[in-house]
């Protein structure tokens, strides 16, 4: 009975506690702030198409985390850029839409939000400190915080899309 009393609160305490954030925020990068070319092109619903260069979307504020990469034989790789949810936001798309995902190579999918709603999915410009380029993944690969949270492979490994250039808003 007294080591009962004894765990209960230690128990509570522990449930208690705050989850341990998915990504931590960083602090502007000098190379992702400067002049280039349109690197995305977002088209909500309306038609109206919304372009970033690499400079504004670091503008958009820049977080980074380390997670397995499916793409890259699950090895772990640390990504930086700003979060999906605030491109989207800033081209005028709910953070509930169906997206329509393209890349250089003529790769697409279709992206569901309203699952991923607080899931903080990174709009990646570098990896490893290192700017992210056609030959490597870039200049923009969609990444998702597989270290964090339990995300069915068989959904989303397909949405870690490398080379992404445009994304579509999608009615429902």
């Amino acid at each position: 009975m007294n080591a009962t009393r004894t765990l209960i609160p230690l128990l509570l305490l522990v449930a208690c506690q705050p989850r341990q954030s998915a990504f931590v925020s960083v602090a502007p990068d000098p190379q992702l702030s400067q002049a280039g070319p349109v690197v995305l092109t977002v088209t909500p619903a309306s038609g109206k198409a919304v372009t970033f260069t690499r400079a504004q979307l670091a503008a958009l504020g820049l977080v980074s985390f380390t997670t397995p990469d499916p793409s890259r034989k699950n090895e772990v790789h640390e990504y930086t850029g700003p979060l999906l949810s605030s491109v989207l936001k800033a081209a005028g798309i709910a953070p509930d839409a169906t997206l329509h995902l393209k890349a250089h190579d003529r790769y697409s999918t279709d992206l569901k939000l309203a699952p991923l709603k607080d899931v903080p999915v990174i709009v990646a410009l570098k990896s490893g400190g290192q700017l992210l380029e056609l030959r490597n993944y870039g200049p923009v690969y969609l990444t998702f915080p597989y270290h964090a949270y339990k995300l069915d492979p068989t959904i989303y490994n397909a949405a870690w899309v490398w080379q992404l250039m445009g994304v579509e808003e999608r009615p429902d």
